[in-house]
C-alpha cells in the first residue's frame, strides 16, 4: 500500500514537471522550453483569429520582453482581412517581392534571414507579398505583418517591433 502511494506521487510530480517543461508542438526550434503559445499571445495582447487557422508556428516568452513574438499560420483571405482590420491595419503598403536578388539582407530584408530560415519561412523571389504596418494590440505591442496572397488560404507571418504593456 505504502509503495503505491510513492509511485503514484511520483507519478504525479513527473506529470506535473514535466508539463511546465514540454514544448509547444507549435513552437519553432529554439524557442524558450516551457512556453505555449496562449501565454505568449496573452504577453502581446493579440488573440489569433476565430476562423479555421491551420499551420501556426510561433517563437516567443511570455516572461522575457527582449525575446520577441514571431508568428506565422495559414488562413482564409476574409479571416485574415478581418484580423489585420481588427488590429488597426486598414491598407497593404505596396507590394514587393522578397527577398529582392542580390539585397543585403541585414538592411533590405523585410524580416532577419537567420529569423526566417530558422522559423522555416520560405519566400519564393517569384512571388508578391503584402506588407503590413500600423498592426497594433490593445496593449501597444506593434507588429509587422507580411501575407503571401497566393493559394486558397493566405499564409501571415508577422513579427513584434515593440512589445507593449511593460
Amino acid at each position: 500500500m505504502a509503495t503505491a502511494l510513492v509511485v503514484s506521487a511520483l507519478c504525479v510530480y513527473s506529470l506535473s514537471g514535466c508539463s511546465s517543461e514540454e514544448r509547444d508542438e507549435r513552437a519553432y526550434p529554439g524557442s524558450p522550453s516551457g512556453q505555449s503559445l496562449e501565454s505568449v499571445l496573452k504577453r502581446f495582447d493579440l488573440q489569433l483569429p476565430s476562423c479555421e487557422i491551420e499551420n501556426v508556428g510561433f517563437a516567443g516568452s511570455s516572461h522575457y520582453p527582449e525575446e520577441a513574438l514571431s508568428l506565422s499560420f495559414r488562413a482564409p483571405k476574409g479571416c485574415v482581412d478581418s484580423f489585420l482590420k481588427k488590429y488597426g491595419v486598414i491598407d497593404v503598403e505596396k507590394p514587393f517581392t522578397w527577398p529582392s536578388a542580390g539585397a543585403d539582407p541585414r538592411r533590405d530584408s523585410y524580416f532577419l534571414e537567420e529569423d526566417a530560415q530558422r522559423f522555416g519561412w520560405k519566400f519564393d523571389r517569384s512571388r508578391q507579398y503584402n506588407p503590413y504596418r500600423g498592426f497594433q494590440t490593445p496593449n501597444g505591442s506593434l507588429f509587422k505583418v507580411l501575407v503571401d496572397p497566393s493559394g486558397v488560404k493566405e499564409t501571415v507571418y508577422m513579427q513584434a517591433t515593440f512589445v507593449g504593456g511593460s
